[in-house]
């Protein structure tokens, strides 16, 4: 019995391992002034094992190979035409998102393509079926298709009429005029914004630095020369044409609002940190929306919609760390009035310290083995 076990266990195993969770992958196709742009968000542990063949997954800067992959795939698996005629998408944006509280498996990959640009008159048309070769190996292999794996692709075009599409195995073709897909100035606004507020939430890398950022501007509010000095800091990030933004300029910036929030280099040192944090967080940011913008070269107004959405969201964030700093200052005033000060010092440094040692470990952990 035990060897039939042993047996059992062993067969099992190969078998166990090809049977990938398959989640619908979610496709969003942009009619813009000068091209047509598709992002894609799947669940990524397919891609990671069959499609990309990266481990560790690199959360941006991806190889050569590993991206030219990646498009490959796309360009068999969503088969887009204007009257008939096929067009290949190029790969201009690519990332891996994992949440610190997700596993391995729980991450997402996310993937931007462009088009060339259509006329209005033309009609657009196209197929999806991702993961179609999985599902049919495993068919041709005898394999059930488990509850785990739905094959389906969830099609959205907006536009002046927006269209969402359920695209199904044998079922997996769509269709429609070129002008219902055109969006107008105010939307394209609507979506730099959007796209601005998205740089900040989807980057894991700088929530250490903006928390950091709170803990040093704490408690009550900077003044008027501290927050314009921040403000303008902002800006020059932000604005700093086509500069380069890593991944590693976020943790920079953490480190540096973490020498801040401390203290140890003086307090007169502190507003230049701070400056010098927001700066490089903005450069990041911007950095990684200009592919995600609703033009193939974005203008100023676009680039300051953005820009506009990026500092809401970080406002927010730096509001929502000041009031949690408040709260810790008003429990240290409880437990001694006349200490309160010192206390709330000390925390302070104990915290940025905690924040220093993380952003130094990311900052090793992005840079290539």
């Amino acid at each position: 019995m035990r060897l039939a076990a042993l047996l059992i266990l062993l067969a099992s195993g190969p078998a166990a391992a090809h049977d990938y969770p398959i989640k619908p992958v979610r496709v969003r196709l942009s009619v813009e002034p000068d091209r047509i742009a598709v992002d894609i968000d799947g669940d990524s542990i397919y891609w990671i094992e069959e499609v990309i063949g990266l481990t560790p997954m690199p959360a941006r800067d991806w190889p050569a190979d590993a991206r030219a992959k990646a498009e490959r795939y796309v360009n068999e698996h969503l088969r887009l035409a204007v009257e008939g005629k096929p067009l290949t998408g190029r790969l201009t944006d690519w990332s891996y998102v994992q949440r610190p509280w997700e596993v391995y498996e729980q991450g997402r990959v996310r993937l931007r393509l462009s088009y060339p640009a259509v006329s209005d008159g033309a009609t657009l048309s196209g197929e999806a079926d991702f993961f179609e070769d999985y599902r049919r190996e495993r068919i041709a292999g005898g394999q059930p298709l488990l509850p785990i794996m739905d094959f389906r692709t969830t099609l959205s075009i907006p536009g002046r009429v927006a269209r969402t599409f359920e695209l199904t195995p044998g079922a997996s073709a769509f269709s429609l005029p070129v002008v219902q897909a055109r969006r107008g100035a105010a939307a394209r606004f609507l979506e730099c914004l959007r796209v601005g507020v998205a740089s900040v939430l989807n980057s894991p890398e700088g929530w250490a630095a903006l928390a950091a950022l709170a803990l040093s501007l704490a408690p009550g509010i900077p003044s008027r020369r501290r927050a314009g000095g921040l403000l303008a800091a902002a800006a020059v990030g932000a604005a700093a044409g086509r500069l380069p933004g890593p991944v590693w300029l976020e943790w920079v910036a953490g480190a540096a609002a973490a020498l801040a929030a401390g203290r140890w280099l003086g307090a007169a040192s502190a507003p230049w940190l701070e400056a010098a944090a927001l700066a490089a967080l903005c450069r990041a940011w911007s950095f990684q929306s200009l592919p995600l913008l609703p033009r193939a070269v974005p203008g100023l107004p676009e680039r300051g919609a953005a820009g506009l959405g990026m500092l809401a969201a970080a406002l927010a964030a730096l509001a929502a760390g000041a009031a949690v700093a408040a709260t810790e200052r008003r429990a240290a005033a409880a437990h001694s009035q006349s200490r309160a000060p010192e206390l709330f010092d000390r925390r302070r440094r104990l915290a940025a310290t905690a924040f220093l040692v993380v952003c130094g470990a990311g900052l090793i952990a992005s840079f290539p083995k």
